[in-house]
C-alpha cells in the first residue's frame, strides 16, 4: 500500500492565503522545503526551515486554517526561537513551557487579524500573563507549571530535534546564513508595509524587524565621524583632468587646458564570512551593514559589500542589507579583502571591516583609504594601530 501524498494544490492555496493577509511574511511563507510525514497528527518545522505535513491533516483542515498554522511557524523561524532555547537552557523538562511561551508570543501579534487557527491557541493571558512579553518573560512566569500543552511545533520552535525529522540528506534545507538573510529581507518589508500602511502591521513584528535590523553601533557617533571625514576628504578634491577639455580652451589656440573634477566618495564593507563567524555574529555585522547603508548618505552604487574568509568571493554594490549575499565559511584574511577593496573603481575612501578579529592583518596600512574595523563577539583580539577599533557589543 503506497503512502498517501499531500494535496499540493491545497497547500498552496494555503500559503496564498498566508500571503494574502500577511504579505509582509510572504518571502518566508513560500521559503519552506515541505516534506510528507503521515501519522504525524499536524504540521511542524525543523530548524533548517523544512515543514512536515501530515497528509491527513491537510485533507482535514481548511486552506485558510493550514495557511493561519504555516504563519504561526514563521513566527517560530523568523525569531529564531530554537537558538532562543538553546541560550536559555531549555531541556526536556521544560521544552513544553518554552514552547508555550513562543506560542503566546506570537499568536499576542495574530489574533487580532484574519488568522483560523485549527485549534484554540495559546495567548499570553492562557499563561496568566499581560501581552506585548517576550517568549522569555512568560517562559520564565510559567517553567514550573504543567498544565500547559501546546501542540508539537518541531525543533524550530524549541532546538530539541524529533525522530520524525529527517537528516539534510537529498531534502532541500535552508542554511543558517540563508535563514539571516531571509529574515533580514522579511524585516525589510515589514518595515515598508509599516510605512506605508500604517495600523497594518502588529507592534510586535514592528518591534522584531526593528530590533533585527538597527544597527547596534551608533554609526552618526561612534564610526560616522571616520567614514564622513574619508568620505568628506574624497567628496572635497577638486583635481585636473584632461578626460575632458576645459570650457576656457577656446581662449588658448595651442594649448589643451583641463577641465576640473569633483570626485565622488566610495564606502567598502568587508564582511567577515569565515568558519568562526556564527550565525549570531553574521546577524550583527548584517545589522551593521543596513545601519551603514542607511546613515552614511551616500549614492545607490557608491556602497560596496565584500564576502570574504581566506579570499574575497562575492562583491556586491547594495542599497541595504536585504540585497547582500554572503558566501564563505573557510578560514580568515581580512587583509584579502582589503586588497580587493583597494582594486574596486571607484577606490573607497573609507573600508570598513566587520569581523570577530580571529584574522591577520596587513603589515601596513593602506594608501589613500581610511579603514575601520567593527569588532563582533567578545574576542578580544588585536588590531593594526592604523585602524580606527569599534566594539560592537551585543544587545541581551
Amino acid at each position: 500500500m503506497s503512502e498517501p501524498r499531500l494535496d499540493r494544490q491545497r497547500i498552496a492555496a494555503a500559503r496564498l492565503w498566508g500571503a494574502t493577509h500577511y504579505p509582509y511574511l510572504a518571502s518566508a511563507i513560500f521559503a519552506s522545503p515541505i516534506v510528507a510525514a503521515p501519522g504525524l497528527g499536524s504540521i511542524a518545522v525543523d530548524r533548517s526551515w523544512r515543514l512536515y505535513m501530515d497528509p491527513a491533516v491537510v485533507d482535514r483542515w481548511s486552506a485558510d486554517e493550514i495557511g493561519s498554522v504555516l504563519v504561526h511557524h514563521v513566527g517560530h523561524l523568523l525569531r529564531d526561537h530554537a537558538e532562543r532555547a538553546e541560550r536559555l537552557g531549555v531541556d526536556e523538562a521544560s521544552e513544553t513551557a518554552w514552547v508555550a511561551a513562543a506560542d503566546a508570543e506570537i499568536n499576542d501579534d495574530l489574533v487580532d487579524g484574519d488568522i483560523n487557527f485549527p485549534v484554540d491557541p495559546i495567548l499570553p493571558f492562557s499563561l496568566e500573563c499581560d501581552p506585548g512579553g517576550f517568549a522569555e518573560d512568560y517562559f520564565r512566569s510559567i517553567r514550573h507549571r504543567k498544565e500547559f500543552c501546546p501542540g508539537e511545533c518541531g525543533s524550530g520552535a524549541h532546538g530539541r530535534a524529533r525522530r520524525w525529522e529527517v537528516n539534510a540528506d537529498g531534502i532541500p534545507q535552508i542554511s543558517r546564513a540563508s535563514a539571516h538573510l531571509l529574515r533580514c529581507k522579511v524585516a525589510s518589508e515589514i518595515r515598508c508595509c509599516a510605512g506605508e500602511l500604517p495600523g497594518t502591521v502588529p507592534r510586535g513584528w514592528q518591534r522584531w524587524a526593528d530590533d533585527l535590523l538597527e544597527p547596534k553601533v551608533d554609526w552618526r557617533r561612534a564610526i560616522a565621524a571616520e567614514v564622513r571625514t574619508g568620505v568628506a576628504s574624497v567628496a572635497g578634491c577638486v583635481d585636473y583632468s584632461y578626460m575632458r577639455p576645459s570650457r576656457r580652451a577656446s581662449v588658448t589656440r595651442d594649448v589643451v587646458l583641463p577641465a576640473m573634477r569633483r570626485p565622488l566618495p566610495a564606502v567598502a564593507v568587508v564582511i567577515d564570512t569565515s568558519a568562526s563567524m556564527s550565525s549570531p555574529l553574521l546577524s550583527e555585522a548584517m545589522a551593521e551593514v543596513d545601519g551603514i547603508v542607511r546613515r552614511v548618505g551616500l549614492g545607490q552604487d557608491r556602497v560596496h559589500v565584500l564576502s570574504c574568509d581566506a579570499q574575497v568571493h562575492r562583491v556586491q554594490r547594495v542599497t541595504s542589507a536585504r540585497r547582500v549575499e554572503l558566501f564563505g565559511g573557510g578560514g580568515t584574511n581580512m587583509g584579502a579583502g582589503i586588497a580587493a577593496a583597494l582594486a574596486l573603481r571607484p577606490r573607497p575612501s573609507v573600508i570598513v571591516v566587520l569581523t570577530d578579529g580571529y584574522t591577520p592583518w596587513p603589515a601596513r596600512a593602506p594608501k589613500r583609504a581610511r579603514v575601520v574595523v567593527g569588532l563582533v563577539g567578545t574576542g578580544a583580539w588585536a588590531v593594526p594601530r592604523w585602524a580606527r577599533l569599534v566594539r560592537i557589543e551585543r544587545r541581551s
